[in-house]
């Protein structure tokens, strides 16, 4: 299920987080045994992009923590998370939307 996010431009102390889900049954951590997951992020014209290594949780849950180019600039971003399986099929999360991730602009 999508989800939306709204930190400060320059925050680096959030962990993005998420429980993957199928039609809105959570995937068993055993199902992600041997997976890489990436943290994916874009504007919606695609001028701003980033796909970084995240990682996948013992309780199968994903996260991703930040670094400061990761939340430099102030815009509204679709997100996404995914994993590529051990013999190289891919399956995104959420599958039926994005994520919204909203930076907004400090004050300093």
């Amino acid at each position: 299920m999508a989800v939306e996010v709204t930190t400060k431009q320059h925050d680096t102390k959030i962990t993005f987080f998420d429980i993957p889900t199928i039609d809105g049954v959570t995937v068993p951590p055993g199902d992600l045994a041997g997976c890489t997951l990436s943290f994916l992020l874009k504007t919606k014209d695609g001028s701003i992009a980033l796909k970084k290594a995240a990682v996948i949780n013992p309780d199968g849950s994903f996260s991703y923590d930040p670094v400061p180019a990761d939340v430099a600039t102030a815009a509204k971003f679709q997100q996404e998370w995914e994993v590529v399986y051990p013999g190289g099929k891919i399956l995104t999360f959420p599958n039926q939307d994005w994520n919204t991730v909203k930076i907004i602009a400090d004050l300093g």
